[in-house]
């Protein structure tokens, strides 16, 4: 027996220390050289206040006295947390179990003595992660609630209780269906019960945008970062919840907003659409760019200009309604327009059956490139005027329509003119008037074009001299020539060919026929040329052959 208490008394890592009636020490092991850093030799027979911090001192002496005087009853397994004093001066906190006996009539102490230092300081930093962990869980403006795999709740923080109007007290312990809208539930114990199964994986961080209830019934969006964990064989899971009312309010008023904004720039896409029909595309562009300032301004440029107008337009207004007439008047404007459009004229302005054109402002391609589209303008106009010449006529319109048209280059002043309130975009000078004369002097389906654009489009264009002419207004004669055809065209001898009168109709455009029209146009000419040829000289107004005098 005494060989195991031996064994015991050296193997043990809490020290065993005894002492007699007088506080002195009688029995030291091992483990107690280990905390209190004294040998055996060092410390047998010396007083157990050496092992003790200077303010346990009087205490333990007056205890020494005090039992035996009294002779104090037998104490067995009293523990207590105090401190020990190491050899080297350093305190550290220890737990002693203390008892006393009385042996032949002398009373002796014995203790068994843990340092706890790790102990304690795992506690220490155990309460400090906890305070710490309070403190973020009462700071954080996103409620943190966490429950078992019962679903029911067992962390509750400060942020929860702002967002849910139910206290820690209240929540603990309950389940979480009480904050969960109603058709929410039966998929949140779904989830519950896969996870007390183990059928559910861990989850960490998937975040969710779902809907929440308060202690007054009311619903409010939320987003829910979810987590799972497990302790032991317990299933928890825990969520981050963040109160995303004021987020989804601002994003319905961005929706608003933006709905209203799309509203606006549809009606001003629709008010610039309107717009765009009074302005020409060029000018259209510019300003809506911001290319271009509106304001009161002009400057100079060398310009090609083109006049136009409807021979016998203003004879016709008196044979035709007025409804039908428009009509006519706005066909015509429309072809102009979208051929003008198509070679990138700017139209200034329509003067009755009159448009009024120029090229060079405010986009250039060029001196020689402007007069040049110009001319192939003009060419295009007199081809669909042809065409439509024969539509017209179909229609009722008594007197073919001839277009006559002037086109001159030269320096013209070219910008914003008029007030502050009302600003119109056009051009002015000598040489427009010049283009307006021209246009006055040219024949039923004529192009005349002065000599300053002749000499930048006679490479490409055949032209033919027509000689000078005196105008009202100019100083000087005009030397112009008169636009044949594209040289291109015009080599394979494609000039048009129009003519009308009671009886007869031709319209030809070498241009667009196609090899098998060119035939049967040859075979139409000559059956109408063998007609011609066996009729009589002279006819009856009834148009019966005329009778011979008796």
């Amino acid at each position: 027996m005494e060989g195991i208490l031996k064994a015991v008394f050296g193997s043990t890592s809490d020290a065993i220390v005894a002492a007699d009636a007088k506080g002195r020490v009688i029995s030291w092991n091992p483990a107690a050289e280990r905390i209190f850093g004294y040998s055996e030799e060092e410390i047998l027979g010396q007083p157990l206040t050496r092992l003790m911090p200077e303010h346990l001192r009087t205490a333990h002496e007056a205890g020494l006295a005090r039992v035996a005087r009294t002779g104090e009853t037998r104490i067995i397994g009293q523990t207590v947390k105090v401190t020990g004093l190491h050899k080297d001066g350093r305190e550290f906190p220890i737990e002693l179990s203390l008892a006393t006996w009385v042996t032949n009539g002398l009373r002796f102490f014995s203790g068994i003595i843990r340092d706890v230092t790790e102990r304690e300081r795992t506690v220490e930093t155990l309460a400090q992660s906890e305070e710490r962990l309070r403190a973020i869980l009462g700071s954080t403006q996103d409620a943190i609630v966490c429950a078992d795999e019962s679903g029911r709740v067992v962390l509750w923080n400060a942020a929860a209780e702002r967002m849910f109007g139910q206290s820690e007290e209240d929540m603990l312990g309950k389940p979480l269906t009480g904050i969960i809208p109603e058709r929410y539930r039966a998929a949140h114990e779904a989830g519950i019960r896969r996870l007390s199964m183990n059928e559910e994986p861990r989850l960490v961080g998937q975040t969710v945008e779902l809907t929440a209830l308060r202690d007054d019934g009311r619903e409010f969006p939320i987003e829910l970062s979810l987590g799972t964990w497990t302790i032991g064989e317990r299933r928890y899971f825990s969520g981050i919840i963040r109160d995303i009312t004021e987020r989804k309010e601002a994003e319905k008023k961005i929706l608003l907003a933006n709905r209203a904004l799309d509203e606006k720039n549809q009606e001003l896409q629709a008010l610039s659409a309107k717009l765009a029909k009074y302005l020409s595309k060029q000018v259209y562009d510019s300003i809506f760019t911001g290319r271009t300032d509106v304001r009161v301004e002009s400057y100079r440029k060398n310009l090609t200009v083109f006049f136009s107008d409807v021979q016998g337009f203003t004879e016709i207004t008196d044979s035709m309604e007025a409804e039908p007439l428009s009509d006519l008047l706005n066909r015509y404007l429309s072809e102009m327009s979208a051929i003008a459009h198509r070679y990138g004229g700017t139209i200034d302005k329509f003067i009755g059956d009159g448009i009024m054109i120029f090229f060079g402002d405010p986009e250039t391609r060029g001196q020689k490139e402007d007069a040049l589209a110009c001319v192939r303008m003009a060419l295009a106009m007199r081809r669909r005027m042809y065409e439509l010449r024969e539509e017209w006529l179909d229609q009722g319109v008594s007197r073919p329509l001839h277009v006559r048209i002037g086109i001159n280059t030269g320096f013209c002043t070219v910008g914003n003119f008029g007030s502050e309130n009302r600003l119109d975009y056009t051009i002015v000078g000598g040489e427009v008037n010049a283009t307006a004369r021209l246009e006055a002097a040219a024949q039923p389906d004529q192009i005349l074009i002065s000599h300053a654009t002749y000499a930048l489009v006679h490479d490409a264009i055949y032209c033919k001299p027509v000689g000078e002419i005196t105008v009202k207004g100019i100083a000087h004669p005009l030397k112009t020539y008169e636009v044949i055809a594209a040289r291109e065209d015009f080599a394979s001898g494609a000039k048009p060919i129009a003519d009308v009168c009671d009886g007869f109709r031709l319209m030809l455009d070498p241009i667009i026929l196609s090899s098998e029209d060119r035939q049967r146009a040859k075979e139409v000419l000559r059956k109408a040329l063998e007609v011609l040829n066996d009729l009589p000289e002279e006819r009856e107004p009834d148009g019966m052959p005329a009778q011979a005098e008796p």
